[in-house]
């Protein structure tokens, strides 16, 4: 309530004495004291009632008004019970700006009181309807499909809060205040997956052109979310200090959040669902049915002149109990590229458009086009070359440093879990994603050998040896391993030798005796002499081609 609307209330009779241009002030509270310094016992925002008994002097006036203004009080009013207002009280409400009221003699303080409350009940009545009205307009728009940014940026700019939601490897989702820089994001992503505790106070660490800045996280979590392919409410300031309207503003805002993961979250299982049997569409060669699947679930849009297609295969290791999980965190790390889907489980394949203006979180990309020719093309993946991502980096290497960089992230979250992801060359057209999907996938695989807590592989990078080795089932290549390295592995344990470590030094050097030994630093008959022992327990012949290659792959197995 203004201090006006209780000016207004007739049968009070008050009047203001100084600082009627005021009157648009916010009162909170009604307090009555007679004590001196009252300072301790107010928190601002109160109208102050009071029978002067506190007055000894004119000196009195002076220490009485500083208390109340330095207490945050927005108007003091006096009784005249005991005589006229002192003109020391009126001046020292005057210099401070803060304005006085006359409270006649045949008014109580205890009606005044009344009329205080009484006003601000009605305000807080009407404020709670008005809030619920607003809030089931807003959920009713994100509900129905409404941009959930904008919705968002509303709904926080006309609460006056700064807020953000945030992805869990730092995507920006939707925000309404002044922008988080990149050094933000991150730090913040960083930090989420090592917090427990929630609503959570954060100080956003300095940074150029900004000091530390006060944040409270609250997790966006949907029935059956997990932390890692999870969304996040950043607010300004340390919940601890909010007021009661700022509480309910962020609650406001955490619900839509929460509804907008949700709408979100159910689209991602219902595409997921309709593109099940798309492999097997790519793999039987049916690439017009493939087109038209793409095209009604609106995924990435036709192929125009230096557009594409690149695959995303990912995977945990071990699988996890939550079968979804995988295709979630696949999702995540491909939410900045428009249009892009992701079907599967844990064998999870994203399909995302390649070309200019499909640039990731920061591009400034726009927009999907919805349609799919599933026209006649020529080549497999890579056939057309590399495409490039908003004219800079062929789009498979900015794909992959956003891959790269949002699952560093989501690494502490991984727990006993390894992320295993690999990226296609480019496809031209629908029938070059047959090609794509066998590369990405052979691609992960080989991310799987190279071990890591995540590990990411692009398809040009597999035209070597490590592609054989990723398309052997892994019951082979345990025994083939074991069968070349154990007797070695067996003699350096129970011998506390280096036999393995020597013969990697070996083979990296091709063979040259010299250069391994002073790499290794010793003679060069001891290291002929360990290289005879790796023969005799290998039964290999480290001068021959074929016996090094085979165990050049057992060692690459091993690591």
């Amino acid at each position: 309530m203004h201090i006006s609307e209780l000016m207004a209330i007739k049968r009070l009779r008050l009047r203001f004495l100084s600082g009627a241009e005021h009157a648009h002030r916010e009162v909170r509270w009604a307090y009555t004291t007679d004590l001196l310094e009252p300072r301790r016992y107010l928190s601002g925002g109160e109208l102050v009632l009071t029978g002067m008994m506190w007055r000894t002097g004119p000196g009195d006036s002076e220490v009485f008004v500083r208390s109340l203004v330095d207490a945050g009080v927005v108007c003091a009013a006096a009784g005249t019970a005991l005589g006229e207002i002192p003109p020391d009280l009126i001046a020292a409400c005057e210099a401070h700006g803060l304005p006085l009221i006359e409270v006649p003699t045949e008014t109580s303080f205890g009606a005044v009181t009344e009329e205080v409350l009484g006003l601000l009940t009605r305000h807080r009545f009407s404020a709670i309807a008005e809030n619920r009205d607003r809030h089931r307009r807003l959920m009713a728009e994100v509900a129905a499909g409404a941009d959930f940014p904008e919705v968002f940026a509303a709904a926080a700019a006309e609460a006056g809060v700064s807020a953000w939601v945030l992805s869990s490897t730092g995507r920006a989702v939707a925000a309404a205040g002044p922008e988080l820089s990149a050094a933000d994001r991150e730090w913040l992503s960083e930090h989420l997956l090592n917090w427990t505790d929630f609503p959570h106070g954060g100080v956003l660490p300095a940074s150029e052109g900004a000091a530390e800045r006060a944040v409270t996280l609250l997790p966006v979590r949907t029935p059956g979310a997990h932390p890692l392919p999870s969304w996040v409410l950043v607010c300004t300031g340390d919940h601890r200090a909010w007021t009661e309207e700022t509480h309910e503003a962020v609650a406001e805002l955490l619900s839509i959040a929460v509804l907008a993961r949700s709408r979100d979250e159910e689209h991602s299982d219902t595409d997921a669902r309709h593109l099940e049997h798309l492999p097997k569409l790519l793999a039987a060669q049916r690439f017009g049915e493939a087109a038209e699947l793409l095209r009604v679930v609106g995924g990435p849009a036709a192929t125009r002149a230096g557009q594409g297609y690149v695959v995303v295969s990912a995977a945990l290791v071990p699988e996890p109990r939550r079968s979804d999980l995988a295709r979630r965190i696949t999702a995540e790390l491909v939410g900045g590229r428009p249009g892009a889907v992701v079907v599967g489980d844990n064998d999870a394949m994203a399909i995302v458009r390649a070309g200019p203006g499909t640039g990731g979180p920061d591009s400034g990309g726009t927009g999907t086009d919805r349609s799919d020719s599933g026209g006649p093309g020529s080549g497999g993946a890579g056939s057309g070359g590399s495409s490039t991502d908003g004219g800079s980096l062929p789009v498979e290497e900015a794909l992959r440093a956003e891959i790269e960089h949002g699952a560093r992230l989501l690494e502490p979250g991984l727990a006993d879990h390894r992320l295993t992801i690999g990226i296609s060359s480019t496809a031209r057209d629908v029938r070059g994603l047959r090609g794509a999907v066998v590369e990405a996938r052979h691609a992960r695989r080989l991310a799987d050998l190279r071990g890591g807590r995540s590990q990411v592989v692009e398809g040009a990078e597999i035209d070597s040896h490590e592609l054989l080795l990723a398309s052997v089932p892994e019951d082979v290549q345990s025994s083939y391993r074991d069968r070349m390295l154990g007797p070695l592995i067996e003699y350096d344990r129970d011998h506390r030798s280096d036999l393995v470590a020597t013969l990697t030094t070996f083979l990296e050097h091709s063979g040259s005796w010299q250069r391994c030994a002073a790499a290794m630093h010793v003679h060069v008959n001891t290291l002929r002499y360990r290289i005879g022992r790796v023969e005799e327990l290998t039964r290999r012949d480290l001068s021959n081609l074929e016996h090094r290659v085979d165990l050049f792959l057992a060692l690459k197995l091993r690591n």
